[in-house]
C-alpha cells in the first residue's frame, strides 16, 4: 500500500445512472484503512429547476464517525484542507448546490478508516447564443438597447433556458468600453463611436436579474468580412493602425486572406492583444464565462504550407535550425501551437483574475475536418484531455440523425469519447435554425427533431448541457412547430 499507507482505487468507473432523478455520478476515491475496512462511500444527486440535491450514502461495519465535503477536488486523505475548510454533515448528509461544481467528501468511521471521493455535480446547462446578428448595425440609445435585451432575456427565461451567449467581440470591436478595442458599430452604429452607453453593463445586470449566467462572446482573431479596407475600420483600430502606421516591422500582425482580414495568430504582440481584452472583461464585469467560437485559422487549401502565416514559420525553422533543434514541427502542428499557447493564456489569465468564471470554445462539430492540417488549428484533443486549456467544449453538431457523414447521435458520441478529463464539460450546441428547413429531410419532415437531440444528450451520460443557435430563431415561422415542442421539453 505504499509507505503512506495509502492505497488508491477507482471507483463508479464512469458510470452515470438516472433512477427517479438521481444520479450516480463518477468518483474517484483513495482510502486509508488503520484497522478493518474503509467506509463505503455512494454520492448521488438529483436536479430540480437547476438546483442539484446532493445525497452521501456512506456505510461501516463499525459506524460512520464524521462525514465533511469541500468545493474543490481534494482526493488525499491527510490533506490539512478537510479540517480547515471541510464542512460537516454528518448529522445530515444532503445539501444542495446551484451550479455544476466539483466536490470532494472524506467519510471516516470510528476505527479512523477512512474514504475520500472527488465527484462532479452536473447540472445542465441551457444556453442560447445571441449574434451580432440579433442587434441593428444602426446603433442604439441606451432606453432602446435596454428594452431590447429585457425582452430577449425574458423571452429566454420562458424559453428554459439558464444561460445565454452574447456576441460582445464579433469584429475586433466591443460592445463595452474597451482600452484595446474600438466600440462596436453594432451598439453605436459607426465603429469606434462611443454609444454613451455601457452595452456589456447592462446586458450583466439583466441577465443576473433573471438568474440568468452571461458569457461573453469574442471573435478572437477575426477582423472583417467580406472587405480588406481598412479605411473602414475605426481610426482607433489596431489592425487599421497596425497597417497604416509607418512602422513596417507590425504590419504582419494584421492578415489579408480571401477578402477578409484576420489577427495573425503567430504574433506574440497579437496574442498579448487578445488576452488583454480577456482580462479586462473578467476584470471589469461581472461576466460567469468566457466563450471562443469557431473562428480560428481560416482554411487555407491545398497551399495551405506556403500561405497566410507561413513566412513566420519559416522564421520558426531557421531558429530552430541555428539552435540545433533537433525536432522541428509541421507547419500544422507550429500553428496548432500557436492557437494552443492563446488558450493556454487566456485559461490561466481568466482564472487568475476570478476562478469562478468558466472558459470554454464552441468548435464546429465536423471532427474529421478539425484535425485536417490546412484549416482551423484546433487542437480539440489536448483542450479536452488535460486540465487547464478550457472549462468546457461545446461542439456545433448541426446534422440529422440520419446525416450520411455527420450523423448527430454517432457524432456526439465520437465526441464524447475523446473527453478524457473530468476538469472540461461536454456541451453541445443544437441547430434550431435547421427546424423546418429543406436543408435535410429530417429537419423538415420531423418536429420532434429538436426534442430527440436534447434526449439523446440526456441519455448519453457524457454531455452536461446545450446551446442553441440562436436566438432569432425560436421565434421563426419555419421552426415555430419544433421549437414549441423543445421548449416544452426544456421546462418539464
Amino acid at each position: 500500500m505504499g509507505k503512506n499507507g495509502f492505497k488508491a482505487v477507482i471507483a463508479f468507473l464512469l458510470m452515470i445512472c438516472i433512477i427517479g432523478g438521481s444520479v450516480a455520478v463518477p468518483a474517484y476515491a483513495e482510502e486509508l484503512v488503520v484497522n478493518g475496512t474503509a467506509p463505503e462511500v455512494e454520492v448521488t444527486y438529483s436536479v430540480d429547476d437547476n438546483i442539484a440535491t446532493v445525497y452521501v450514502d456512506a456505510y461501516s461495519e463499525v459506524g460512520i464517525k464524521s462525514i465533511v465535503y469541500l468545493n474543490g477536488s481534494i482526493t488525499s486523505v491527510d490533506n490539512e484542507v478537510w479540517d480547515t475548510d471541510g464542512i460537516d454533515i454528518t448529522e445530515n448528509p444532503t445539501f444542495i448546490v446551484e451550479e455544476s461544481c466539483n466536490l470532494s467528501f472524506r467519510v471516516t468511521d470510528n476505527n479512523g478508516n477512512m474514504t475520500t471521493k472527488k465527484v462532479h455535480v452536473s447540472i445542465d446547462m441551457k444556453a442560447v447564443w445571441i449574434s451580432y446578428l440579433e442587434f441593428k448595425s444602426t446603433g442604439y440609445t441606451k432606453t432602446e438597447f435596454t428594452k431590447q435585451i429585457q425582452t430577449m432575456f425574458d423571452n429566454v427565461v420562458t424559453m428554459g433556458m439558464n444561460a445565454v451567449i452574447v456576441h460582445v467581440r464579433p469584429f475586433g470591436d466591443a460592445m463595452y468600453k474597451s482600452k484595446y478595442f474600438p466600440w462596436s458599430k453594432y451598439c453605436s452604429g459607426t465603429q469606434g463611436v462611443n454609444p454613451g452607453f455601457d452595452p456589456l453593463q447592462i446586458m450583466v445586470a439583466e441577465a443576473h436579474s433573471r438568474g440568468l449566467e452571461f458569457h461573453a462572446w469574442l471573435n478572437p482573431y477575426r477582423v472583417t468580412t467580406g472587405t480588406t479596407d481598412v479605411t473602414k475600420l475605426a481610426a482607433n483600430n489596431p489592425a487599421r493602425k497596425w497597417l497604416t502606421d509607418k512602422d513596417t516591422s507590425n504590419d504582419r500582425n494584421v492578415l489579408s486572406f480571401n477578402g477578409n482580414l484576420y489577427y495573425n495568430p503567430a504574433s506574440v504582440t497579437v496574442r498579448n492583444l487578445i488576452r488583454n481584452g480577456v482580462k479586462e472583461i473578467v476584470t471589469n464585469y461581472d461576466v460567469d464565462g468566457i466563450h471562443f467560437d469557431d473562428y480560428f485559422y481560416p482554411t487555407l487549401g491545398s497551399n495551405y504550407k506556403n500561405l497566410f502565416d507561413a513566412p513566420e514559420y519559416q522564421k520558426y525553422v531557421t531558429d530552430c535550425q541555428s539552435k540545433g533543434t533537433k525536432k522541428i514541427l509541421s507547419i500544422a502542428d507550429w500553428r496548432r501551437r500557436n492557437v494552443n499557447w492563446l488558450i493556454k493564456n487566456i485559461y490561466n489569465d481568466i482564472k487568475k483574475i476570478d476562478s469562478e468564471v468558466v472558459y470554454g470554445i464552441s468548435p464546429g462539430g465536423f471532427l474529421d475536418t478539425l484535425q485536417m492540417d490546412d484549416r482551423y488549428y484546433t487542437d480539440i484533443k489536448t483542450w479536452m484531455s488535460k486540465p487547464g486549456y478550457v472549462d468546457y467544449i461545446c461542439p456545433q453538431i448541426y446534422w440529422s440523425f440520419g446525416h450520411k457523414t455527420y450523423p448527430f447521435g454517432k457524432t456526439v458520441d465520437r465526441w464524447s469519447s475523446l473527453l478524457k478529463t473530468d476538469s472540461v464539460d461536454l456541451y453541445i450546441g443544437i441547430p434550431v435554425y435547421k427546424a423546418g428547413s429543406n436543408e435535410e429531410p429530417e429537419f423538415k419532415n420531423n418536429v420532434n427533431i429538436l426534442v430527440d437531440m436534447v434526449e439523446y444528450c440526456q441519455n448519453s451520460g457524457s454531455t452536461a448541457g446545450y446551446m442553441f443557435y440562436r436566438y432569432d430563431y425560436f421565434n421563426n415561422k419555419a421552426t415555430k412547430k419544433a421549437v414549441e415542442l423543445l421548449i416544452e421539453k426544456l421546462n418539464e
